[in-house]
């Protein structure tokens, strides 16, 4: 069994990964889909997690019609980001357009008019990692809060990673690292952070992670959820706008990001309340968005439950937790 996920995950990561870089982006998406429905017919387990979250967001209770279509919906846009992930290497400023297109740059222009750089909030919903080649290979300066895709080794302790496995992390990593965009690790220093927005560039944040110490509950899909406060505290620190930030999927795979207008942020109230208020603002919108396009979010949800489950703080408040 080891031995066949090591072939997978070889294959996946060399001759597949060559053979995806050659094509055009219409037959990727194709592809993308295709694989989507052998998931879902041979991958039930993920699929039931996937319902669980489905029937949360819906407010359905068993296998409803489109409990079923959002399940389906949620196994293309996985299959979607996981072959874009194939591509960064190949990603550049000529053909960008035909993965993303953009709307709301007015906003971040406007944003950085004010030069105190800018700070596009966004949630780990739809293709987030698209948002980086998005706006560097648009010519703006962007940092990115983020995490090496190598940490997943060590966040599920009791999880012995293969040799191949292991180097399918770094493979991914190396392949985030080739995007136009300057990585900030969340578990070290934020110098660089308040340092990027201090030249008036971009800094990317997604809001529903698992890093951050401090955290406050917010009312999000009709449950009490735990937001972490780093990024907005960060932002009224500096002076910056937040500009809420999401993707969006066609019909025919390719991304729509939207860049909103900034959040309002009172400078003249308490910090707590200020920074509490703005939160609360951007999961609103996010609440919205996921009510809309709920396979967009679904594989991140489970993703949450898998991790608190190991130990990690949870999204959402329980009885139990």
């Amino acid at each position: 069994m080891r031995f066949m996920k090591d072939l997978i995950l070889w294959v996946y990561w060399n001759p597949f990964k060559l053979f995806i870089q050659k094509m055009a982006p219409g037959h990727v998406y194709m592809i993308a889909r295709a694989l989507a429905v052998l998931l879902y017919h041979f991958f039930p387990e993920k699929g039931r997690r996937l319902s669980q979250e489905a029937n949360f967001i819906l407010r359905s209770e068993g296998n409803s019609p489109d409990n079923k279509r959002v399940v389906q919906d949620a196994f293309r846009v996985f299959m979607y980001n996981e072959l874009e992930v194939l591509l960064f290497p190949v990603l550049n400023e000529n053909n960008i357009l035909s993965f993303v297109t953009c709307f709301g740059l007015e906003n971040l222009d406007n944003a950085l008019s004010q030069k105190k750089g800018a700070m596009l909030l966004f949630a780990h919903f739809g293709a987030n990692q698209m948002v980086m080649p998005a706006i560097g290979y648009r010519g703006y300066k962007i940092c990115q809060l983020s995490a090496p895709a190598t940490v997943w080794k060590e966040v599920i302790p009791d999880r012995k990673c293969s040799r191949m496995e292991v180097r399918a992390m770094q493979r991914r990593w190396e392949h985030e690292l080739s995007l136009p965009v300057t990585h900030i690790n969340i578990f070290g220093s934020l110098r660089k952070a308040f340092l990027c927005l201090k030249q008036n560039h971009v800094l990317g944040v997604a809001i529903d992670g698992g890093w951050g110490k401090e955290r406050t509950v917010i009312s999000f899909l009709g449950k009490e959820a735990l937001f972490p406060l780093g990024s907005v505290d960060i932002a009224r620190r500096t002076g910056c706008p937040v500009l809420p930030t999401f993707m969006l999927r066609d019909k025919s795979g390719v991304n729509r990001m939207i860049i909103e207008p900034p959040l309002r942020m009172d400078e003249s109230g308490a910090a707590d309340k200020v920074i509490l208020k703005a939160v609360q603002d951007f999961v609103n919108r996010l609440e919205m968005y996921v009510n809309n396009y709920p396979s967009h979010y679904v594989n991140f949800l489970a993703l949450r439950r898998f991790m608190a489950s190991k130990g990690d703080i949870p999204l959402f408040l329980t009885r139990e937790n």
